[in-house]
């Protein structure tokens, strides 16, 4: 056995294994002996066919399997005895269908991506903004509003209003606003009075039935997330369209807004949650200080990422990685194309920096996290559960039976961990940065929000309660 590494560079390497019939003959030899054993072959007795014989019949099969073996646990020796961080998995070298004999020696060549080596410098040094959205009386009437048209009836009719629905058809345009013949298209609805940019809006008054106009989409939608849904494209490809689009009219629904009464109240909160308009108002207000403290949160976050990520600017094994993407998907149900990775990468990469920062700032602050947590978490989680369902009490050994059960399922506790680990490291930024807060309307921070492309799209991690 032969194992060398040859650095490519601070990023790349290969390991390079040589084996030879002395590393393999042995094993071979057992595992076809224990065939032959168990054989039952005419002509001979059961457990009596000769070895020659079993090897004949399987031993190239049984030597590939040793093969792919010895390769497996010799390169994950390598990689655990030399601490090697590195990126998704070893990639074999392309290799000529192998000519298997007993008596050979054999050569592979694996390619690594390693992760980079850096220190992460944070302290109270690097200042943040909390954003504290601010729950005003405008913004609890657009909600009730909100809900009044949700659950209110609905009518089609021929011609648009200030108050209306347009259920329609965007199709891609080319320069002269054309339609492009095959081009990219996409079913989407757009509420009138919720467009902001007075001019677009404009322009879908008045709108019938079939009727066509070619508008811009970002004028229309309300953040990054909410302009990728209505074109239903990935916010990584937009750019790549012209900015206006054909808008085709396929119906118009008027909505009749449901009264504020006890059947609105129940629908929305539950059943006898609140009895009066002001009892009502007040509920939708405590529900969106903490869904918007939520956001707030996950803003400070991402904010607190991007510091990361410029201060570090972490170089990644990008070929490699590429690489490494398509293969690694060709045993799934939903490959993908090496097109596909170059369009998506810039998120991935982005995604993948973070991911390396924060592993290396637990490792560096000993943030962990125990079984016993996870075990508790899994019983909060199971008692909030039976709570939403009216039983506010469970049995000691039916919660112990349940969060058992729970825990034998590898990737529900992964889930688990990954969820406490990351409140941990919040916590260690919340306790390390300096924060200055403040106070932002609703449509400031909705603005805020997106207002950063090219670094990740945020609004689509935020509460539903933006996107309205």
């Amino acid at each position: 056995m032969n194992i060398t590494q040859e650095n490519i560079d601070s990023l790349n390497a290969r390991v390079n294994i040589e084996i030879g019939p002395e590393d393999y003959e042995q094993p071979v030899k057992e595992v076809i002996d224990n065939y032959r054993k168990k054989m039952t072959l005419q002509g001979f007795r059961k457990g009596k066919v000769p070895f020659g014989v079993a090897k004949k019949m399987y031993g190239k099969s049984v030597l590939a399997e040793e093969l792919n073996k010895i390769l497996s646990e010799q390169l994950n020796s390598h990689i655990k005895n030399n601490e090697l961080d590195i990126l998704g998995q070893p990639l074999p070298e392309d290799l000529e269908e192998l000519t298997l004999d007993f008596n050979q020696k054999y050569k592979f060549s694996y390619d690594l991506g390693l992760a980079p080596k850096f220190t992460v410098d944070l302290s109270a040094k690097d200042k943040v903004t909390k954003y504290n959205i601010v729950v005003d009386k405008e913004l609890i009437d657009k909600y009730v509003r909100d809900f009044q048209r949700r659950f209110g009836k609905s009518e089609e009719v021929e011609e648009s209003t200030m108050q209306d629905m347009i259920y329609g058809t965007f199709y891609e345009v080319d320069k002269s606003g054309q339609r492009v013949k095959g081009g990219a298209h996409n079913h989407s609805t757009v509420v009138i009075e919720y467009v902001e940019n007075k001019d677009a809006r404009n322009k879908l008054i008045g709108l019938k039935v079939g009727d066509v106009l070619l508008t811009e989409p970002s004028k229309l939608s309300k953040g990054e997330a909410d302009l990728s849904a209505m074109l239903g494209l990935p916010h990584s490809e937009i750019a790549k369209f012209p900015k206006q689009w054909e808008l085709k009219v396929d119906s118009i629904h008027r909505i009749d807004a449901h009264p504020l009464d006890k059947e609105l109240f129940d629908k929305v909160l539950g059943p006898d949650k609140a009895a009066t308009e002001e009892e009502f108002r007040a509920k939708i207000a405590d529900d969106l200080k903490k869904h918007l403290a939520t956001d707030s949160d996950k803003k400070m976050r991402r904010d607190i990422s991007d510091i990361l990520l410029d201060k570090l600017q972490l170089e990644l094994p990008d070929t490699f990685l590429k690489r490494w993407l398509v293969q690694n998907s060709q045993n799934t149900e939903q490959p993908i194309s090496q097109d596909d990775v170059e369009r998506e990468y810039e998120d991935y990469s982005r995604y993948l920096k973070l991911q390396i920062i924060e592993s290396k700032l637990a490792k560096d602050n000993e943030i962990k996290v125990d079984y016993t947590e996870i075990q508790e978490r899994v019983k909060a989680n199971i008692k909030a559960q039976f709570a939403n369902f009216g039983q506010q009490e469970i049995a000691d050994d039916m919660l112990n039976q349940f969060a058992q059960n729970f825990l034998q399922k590898e990737e529900e506790v992964r889930k688990i961990y990954d969820q406490i680990l990351d409140e941990k490291v919040n916590t260690f930024y919340k306790e390390t940065v300096k924060i200055q807060e403040k106070e932002v309307s609703f449509d400031d921070f909705v603005k805020l929000a997106s207002a950063k492309p090219g670094k990740g799209n945020f609004m689509d991690q935020v509460s539903n309660l933006l996107k309205f």
